[in-house]
């Protein structure tokens, strides 16, 4: 009896807990980006206990890149397993907010977030459904904007509500932290949570974006094609995106 309340406690706990990932995209790990996204699992974890934060870091993971091979459509799952990049994308699907971050190289994402975003099972099996997410992207001269709208646009078309951005210039090698930076960080960062604890965090806009997507564009795809994408159909149902037979 004892051990079963104690399982029981256990399992209410552990679902109390909401779980973040913050992602960091950067092939320098403490470089810009890496520094803002260490002060947003910083300003997180600071007064709230319920939270479980987990910090990625993509240069570490010695990414393959995506062959193209259209496996994961019909398995639900990429063929290369080894690098780690499926179990992360797993982890996405189970936890209740993301952070995403990368820097500016030619006025788009970094090659490692690229990778994330071809390999990660994204729009297609919107991975990101009514999530609460958050976008920072670092540059130096230009292109931050564009490198900012590509991690949205991949938010937004992924079910994901877009909860908080940050963008930020800088001179190369100077340090992203200073008290009025960590201030704009603190405050985002309290309004990220708040958003992570709504049940449903997306704007009237993102959910009739998402509607028309999924509906108008994803979906019949899919279902055009039924043998080919029968991996992502599945994890629909799973996932209760849709109910058994479509």
């Amino acid at each position: 009896m004892v051990d079963m309340m104690t399982v029981v406690i256990s399992t209410i706990i552990k679902e109390l807990i909401m779980k973040i990932i913050i992602i960091n995209g950067s092939p320098r790990i403490s470089g810009a980006t890496g520094q803002i996204l260490s002060k947003i699992r910083e300003a997180i974890t600071k007064g709230n206990p319920d939270i479980e934060i987990e910090y990625v870091d993509l240069a570490k993971m010695n990414l393959s890149f995506c062959t193209g091979s259209a496996f994961c459509y019909k398995t639900g799952a990429c063929h290369n397993e080894e690098d780690g990049l499926e179990n992360l994308s797993r982890k996405i699907e189970e936890c209740d907010g993301v952070v995403f971050g990368s820097p500016t190289y030619a006025s788009n994402v970094s090659g490692l977030f690229k990778v994330l975003i071809d390999r990660g099972h994204f729009v297609f099996e919107q991975l990101l459904e009514n999530k609460a997410c958050f976008s920072v992207v670092t540059y130096e001269n230009y292109g931050g904007g564009k490198a900012l709208k590509i991690i949205n646009e991949l938010i937004r078309f992924s079910g994901g509500a877009l909860s908080c951005k940050y963008l930020l210039k800088l001179n190369h090698g100077e340090k992203a932290l200073n008290e009025k930076r960590n201030k704009q960080i603190e405050k985002l960062c309290h309004k990220f949570v708040c958003k992570i604890k709504k049940k449903n965090p997306l704007s009237l806009f993102e959910n009739v974006l998402r509607a028309a997507v999924f509906k108008i564009g994803i979906n019949p795809h899919v279902f055009s094609n039924r043998q080919r994408y029968e991996g992502v159909i599945n994890r629909w149902v799973k996932r209760g995106i849709i109910t058994e037979g479509g």
